[in-house]
């Protein structure tokens, strides 16, 4: 499954390739270049599982990103009727 992510993220718009790798595994790659020196540092990939009933995800420091990105992918699976 390949999907492209876009949200907003500290006022800046941020686009992430999704991509399922097992049952509710997830691994997102930034799909935009940074600019060098860019204060609002965006990770680069990011997993993103799910445990039980929450998400959880491997960056401890991003945890409104990664909210918003999980979100994201909870809207498509429901909007779509996927289970993942």
């Amino acid at each position: 499954m390949g999907l492209l992510i876009s949200i907003s993220y500290n006022d800046q718009p941020v686009t992430y390739n999704v991509t399922l790798h097992e049952d509710e595994v997830y691994h997102l790659r930034l799909a935009q270049r940074q600019e060098e020196g860019n204060k609002n540092y965006l990770p680069e990939k990011i997993v993103i599982r799910r445990k039980g009933k929450i998400w959880i995800s491997d960056l401890e420091n991003y945890n409104e990103l990664v909210e918003k990105l999980t979100t994201e992918i909870c809207n498509f699976q429901f909007i779509n009727k996927l289970s993942a």
